[in-house]
């Protein structure tokens, strides 16, 4: 079945009738979505053409009340230290220098061990794990059989032209096989972060206990899994896809922007 533009549990708005408030689809199908609208008393739900709707997201003044020009504000841009977006593209671009265009697979082949070392450093650049994360993560990856899987199957998910089931899942596995011995090495943010850094316009980082928080805030089904898995993936990769869509007046670059607005208006910023 193709992805739908409107997944079960998605909040949308009727356009020409504003007056009904919010919707919330409780079943959906290529051709028709079934919706029960916040402000007509019967509760309930239509049956409406995906076309004639759009997202709702009730969540942007939170984030302009903070970030007063957006996207483009200098606070929000920030710095090494503070801010959302500079430090996490500090990293992207240490990626794209010293293992894009290639280089990934160059090292793989003649240098593993090197490999292993630059994606840490790549890591090390952002505080976008817990520590412990990061060390079991860096002991991991000196396991010469468990790693050389690992950056096999990330050197495949990176070089897809698409995030798929068939990419996604041999990399989440391979997760999943990394020894831990400090600490649980099989999370989520351990899985996604050096995918969110490399390739910022295809890849989510998902912080659970956050991204909870944004599909409950969202109305968004994210099918959540504590294990990794493609199913989950996918549905966090269509929310950040259809809610980048809605956030056009603001001018989203990449990903970077469409979590950073989820993170400050969604999931408890203080």
């Amino acid at each position: 079945m193709a992805d739908l533009q409107f997944p079960v549990g998605t909040l949308v708005e009727h356009p020409k009738k504003p007056e009904w408030g919010p919707g919330k689809v409780v079943k959906a199908t290529a051709e028709r979505l079934y919706i029960v609208w916040r402000d007509l008393p019967d509760r309930e739900a239509k049956k409406l053409i995906p076309s004639v709707l759009v997202l709702a997201v009730e969540q942007q003044d939170n984030f302009s009340r903070r970030f007063p020009q957006g996207f483009q504000d200098l606070a929000y841009i920030g710095t090494l230290t503070e801010g959302e977006r500079h430090y996490k593209w500090v990293a992207h671009e240490y990626f794209i220098e010293r293992l894009g265009n290639g280089k990934f697979r160059e090292l793989l082949a003649e240098k593993p061990i090197s490999l292993g070392d630059e994606v840490i450093a790549c890591i090390a650049k952002v505080n976008l794990l817990y520590t412990t994360e990061f060390l079991a993560l860096k002991d991991a990856l000196k396991e010469e059989d468990a790693a050389q899987k690992y950056l096999a199957t990330l050197a495949d998910l990176l070089e897809a032209d698409l995030v798929s089931e068939e990419v996604f899942e041999p990399y989440a596995e391979a997760v999943c096989r990394l020894p831990a011995q400090r600490s649980r090495v099989a999370t989520w943010p351990v899985t996604t972060v050096l995918p969110f850094l490399a390739k910022l316009q295809q890849h989510v980082l998902v912080k659970p206990e956050q991204i909870k928080k944004v599909a409950d805030a969202l109305g968004f089904e994210i099918n959540y899994r504590s294990e990794p898995n493609w199913r989950t993936y996918r549905s966090v990769i269509q929310m950040a896809e259809a809610y980048k869509e809605k956030l056009a007046p603001l001018a989203p670059v990449d990903v970077i922007d469409v979590q950073s607005f989820f993170w400050v208006s969604c999931s408890g910023y203080e």
